[in-house]
């Protein structure tokens, strides 16, 4: 049985490197353009563990000498999921030593052992576990919540962690003809809860689902590039999420004018049109995506973090993500 849990401190972090349009247009070359990137996409800048120099001799053909670069300068998923996850620990007033679980996402590892958990565990200093991967890509953090609301009391530790991560520039193609390269950025997300103590927020997972016959729209193999069939996910992921918001606010009575609301970081037009879909307002609408990219399942929690310090007691927001798989989850939080 599912029952609602505290979130009592957040954290996010991203890569050194800003890529703004004009760079990726005039410098490295694609060929979509800025007016194209406005019109469809409407990201302003992202942000990657890949400097320029490399991304301007390589165009990232090779993605696993990417990741190799990154890593010689001291950018992985596992280190700034340890800056987001500090951030979190610190604002939550919580020692590592007394989390007894971390809960981890990343699409795109550099290594596959050890774990992105048990990784960032050992660099925190957080004891024994469990520790465990649970992904489903871009909706990751909607699966996070789903599994720790579905939790036995006597199994929930005085507080667990969760982390979202990813590096999802190493895996894009900057070859002229590539409109990934404006869609992706590298950044994580971190949440610390409790079932016992209270925090600023509490949440109400409500929905996770998945539709495998849709798993190949979307797809990273072991070694190469990002690619998914854009119309396709585009289409589903408006639809979704629209139902998704939908869902949430009749089974917690909520009127749109009253209620923030964070979908998935992947396009700020697409959310534009789940916006008008709706009849939501815009300025009850958090997102970052035009800042920093699609940063993949680090993109919603990251904007509620950011926004942490805008919550007033008795705000109410509702979270709807998606994801390859294709899978899809969200909830609501109300701020105490």
């Amino acid at each position: 049985m599912s029952q609602p849990f505290y979130i009592l401190g957040m954290g996010w972090a991203l890569p050194k490197t800003e890529l703004d349009n004009a760079f990726l247009h005039k410098e490295v070359g694609l060929e979509k353009g800025e007016d194209w990137n406005r019109s469809r996409l409407g990201i302003e800048k992202r942000y990657s563990m890949l400097s320029k120099e490399y991304i301007l001799k390589t165009k990232n053909k090779d993605p696993m000498q990417g990741i190799i670069h990154a890593r010689s300068h001291g950018e992985t998923p596992v280190a700034l999921g340890i800056r987001a996850a500090r951030q979190a620990l610190h604002q939550a007033g919580v020692k590592p030593e007394k989390v007894g679980m971390v809960v981890s996402n990343c699409d795109t590892p550099f290594d596959f052992l050890p774990t992105t958990s048990n990784a960032i565990a050992k660099a925190l200093g957080i004891g024994s576990g469990p520790h465990i991967e649970m992904n489903s890509a871009c909706s990751s953090f909607a699966r996070h919540m789903k599994m720790l609301s579905e939790t036995r009391e006597q199994d929930w530790p005085e507080f667990a962690l969760c982390v979202q991560t990813g590096a999802y520039t190493t895996r894009t193609d900057y070859s002229a003809k590539s409109i990934d390269g404006y869609i992706w950025g590298d950044g994580a997300a971190a949440q610390v809860f409790s079932l016992r103590h209270h925090g600023k927020l509490r949440v109400e997972p409500l929905i996770f689902g998945s539709s495998p016959e849709s798993a190949d729209e979307i797809t990273v193999d072991a070694s190469g590039h990002f690619h998914q069939n854009g119309s396709v996910v585009r289409e589903f992921s408006i639809r979704k999420t629209c139902e998704m918001f939908e869902q949430i606010a009749a089974a917690k009575k909520l009127y749109a004018e009253d209620c923030y609301t964070v979908a998935h970081q992947a396009n700020y037009v697409m959310q534009d049109s789940i916006l008008g879909h709706l009849h939501l307002p815009s300025e009850k609408h958090l997102r970052n995506v035009h800042l920093q990219g699609n940063i993949a399942a680090a993109g919603a929690p990251s904007v509620i973090a950011q926004n942490w310090d805008k919550f007033h007691k008795g705000d109410q927001l509702a979270y709807a993500v998606l994801g390859a798989g294709l899978a899809w989850g969200g909830g609501y939080i109300e701020v105490l």
